[in-house]
């Protein structure tokens, strides 16, 4: 079982990155990638339950709360979608796409 991250999440990460940068500098906005990307790798030994508003779709918190990593999990892969702030609306299965 391997982890890929889809374009978007890719862009979710880069636009985390830049944020923590703004507000608290480089070594921050590295270590809050890290966090997220660790707790994202437990997905290697644990199952997320799934997300109720898009079938097929799993979620994970992740950051002690702070992001929901949106995921699928297929035969060999887990594939994630997005990375989004918990605060924000709940995701719908079209954001999903």
């Amino acid at each position: 079982m391997r982890i890929k991250l889809e374009q978007a999440a890719k862009q979710d990460l880069l636009a985390i990155k830049d944020y923590y940068r703004d507000v608290g500098g480089n070594p921050l906005a590295v270590r809050m990638v890290r966090l997220i990307k660790s707790d994202m790798f437990s997905l290697l030994n644990y199952s997320a339950p799934p997300y109720e508003l898009a079938p097929g779709i799993r979620r994970l918190v992740v950051a002690n709360g702070a992001y929901l990593v949106f995921h699928r999990v297929t035969e060999s892969t887990i594939e994630v979608l997005h990375i989004r702030r918990s605060e924000r609306a709940p995701a719908t299965e079209k954001d999903m796409e």
